[in-house]
């Protein structure tokens, strides 16, 4: 699918568009005349028309809240980021299948509530009775937007081994992995592979119904327009252009949290972390606890009947295990309960510094930001 084009022709509605961002409704454009739209219609967009179909604000590596500007891409990259992803990608196999995800009505069928998240690594993620999905957004389906924002620029690198554009001869001193493909493209594989995710979990008009009503898809998108979205996206020949990540469709989280606890910093923090308080902390370890102490109470009721019996009560063996056991049964629950005090306080420790460290450098940037207002 070559780079400089959207890898679809059919609209939406703008009008609809405006609807979203705020404006008075308008009245909805017949489906059987949505099907027949080409690009030429509406074909010069302004930029009032792209902003009212992008987020209102985006947060910067610097943890400012910024509106997006249409010169900058970096609230695309933050829309479309799964660095994190990326970083685990030797372990996809793990974590996932190589096939496309089930359609909602599926995810439904198998008890799963659909959790709406804006995280782009966070889509498709599954754990036990929820499944969290990035809603498509509005300007991925307009191919103007991908025209513009996500095409290579002229004599990129990418296009170079397919014979649309030649540039001049690249220094020996650059790295292979410098021509592996442009900002651009590396988002279109990513923005591609969202859409073919939503090809496989809208199968059926039940799918599409269930997508409106959790907000995963513009309302005006009707069965009409869906398919025919489907039919020039071509998904059966899809998969050289889309990111690896989605590749493999549905992925557990219980599995990235270990993979990232054990591989990933910080240590033992996961991929989500688990515990937003520290009651939660306590109640799964104390809970653990008392489990394994009922069934320490439950072998040592156990050996008391064996020593009540002629043929245990005098094996010396039985005896030392028995007494062993009972050393154990004491002390265990002891030492258990002494490293879950020690581990919570290694976690208020990392916590209090990453806490205050964070406090100090924010707090001087905002009075940075402050004094050159002044």
């Amino acid at each position: 699918m070559a780079a400089q084009v959207a890898p679809f022709t059919i609209r939406l509605p703008l009008s609809h568009a405006n609807d979203q961002a705020g404006n008075c409704p308008q009245a909805p454009v017949p489906a059987e005349n949505l099907a027949g739209q080409q690009p030429g219609n509406n074909a010069n967009l302004n930029d009032q028309q792209f902003l009212s179909m992008i987020p209102a604000s985006y947060r910067t590596k610097t943890d400012d809240l910024v509106p997006p500007r249409l010169d900058d891409v970096s609230w695309i990259e933050n829309e479309l980021n799964v660095e994190r992803l990326h970083r685990i990608k030797r372990w996809f196999w793990m974590v996932g299948r190589p096939t496309p995800p089930r359609p909602l009505h599926h995810q439904v069928l198998l008890g799963r509530e659909i959790f709406v998240t804006e995280q782009m690594d966070m889509h498709l993620v599954w754990t036990a009775g929820r499944m969290f999905l990035k809603p498509l957004p509005r300007f991925l389906l307009e191919p103007h937007f991908w025209t513009r924002f996500l095409s290579c620029a002229p004599n990129c690198a990418c296009a170079v081994g397919k014979g649309t554009v030649q540039i001049p001869p690249v220094p020996e001193t650059k790295k292979p992995k410098e021509l592996e493909g442009c900002k651009q493209r590396k988002l279109r594989r990513t923005a591609l592979g969202l859409l073919f995710s939503y090809v496989a979990l809208i199968r059926h008009q039940s799918d599409l119904g269930i997508a409106k009503e959790k907000f995963l898809l513009p309302t005006e998108a009707d069965w009409v327009y869906w398919t025919t979205l489907v039919k020039e996206l071509d998904p059966e020949h899809i998969y050289p252009d889309i990111d690896e990540r989605f590749i493999y469709g549905e992925i557990r989280l219980s599995r990235l949290n270990k993979i990232f606890k054990l591989t990933q910093r910080p240590i033992l923090r996961g991929y989500v972390y688990r515990w937003q308080q520290y009651s939660s902390f306590f109640q799964e370890y104390f809970g653990l606890l008392a489990a394994v102490t009922v069934y320490i109470a439950i072998i040592l009721t156990a050996m008391q009947v064996g020593l009540a019996t002629d043929k245990l009560k005098g094996s010396k063996a039985f005896m030392d295990a028995s007494y062993g056991f009972t050393v154990f049964s004491i002390l265990g629950p002891l030492i258990i309960m002494a490293l879950i005090f020690l581990f919570s306080l290694f976690l208020f420790g990392n916590n209090w510094y990453a806490t205050v460290s964070f406090s100090r450098k924010r707090l001087g940037a905002i009075r940075a930001v402050q004094q050159d207002d002044e």
